[in-house]
């Protein structure tokens, strides 16, 4: 089980998007990186934005790298505090009703996202699959 927002993640996240058919063929237009930004966690030992951002390219993953917020410069970023990447993960959450409902904060085109919304999709059911350990959040 890998930890939510670590290099180990990213690099499983990364090899399940490379390696998933329905990414690949959903999301062959999709040409531009996108970042996940973990908002401040404290009572996780988060105590700044932790971003993985993910080099995506006609339906391949050929990177994701663990970032500062200040060093992404992804055109979509979607940025949310631990719970909601938690729900998220879990298929407790669809991911596009999250940015339309504003638990996900969004950066980029809205327009493009909506058009791309089945690599969106499998892009969040890849996340969905790496084995990952949550933490329980403090009562």
């Amino acid at each position: 089980m890998y930890h939510l927002f670590t290099a180990d993640w990213a690099e499983a996240l990364r090899q399940a998007i490379d390696s998933d058919p329905t990414f690949n063929s959903a999301g062959a237009s999709w040409k531009w990186p996108a970042a996940f930004v973990l908002t401040p966690t404290p009572s996780l030992g988060v105590g700044q934005d932790v971003a993985v951002q993910l080099t995506l390219d006609g339906g391949r993953c050929t990177e994701a790298r663990i970032i500062t917020a200040p060093e992404v410069n992804a055109p979509f970023v979607f940025r949310a505090d631990y719970p909601t990447w938690k729900a998220l993960a879990e298929g407790k959450l669809d991911a596009l009703s999250a940015v339309m409902q504003r638990r996900v904060s969004f950066t980029g085109s809205l327009p493009r996202l909506l058009g791309n919304a089945a690599a969106a999709k499998a892009l969040v059911a890849c996340a969905q699959r790496v084995p990952t350990y949550f933490p329980d959040l403090p009562a």
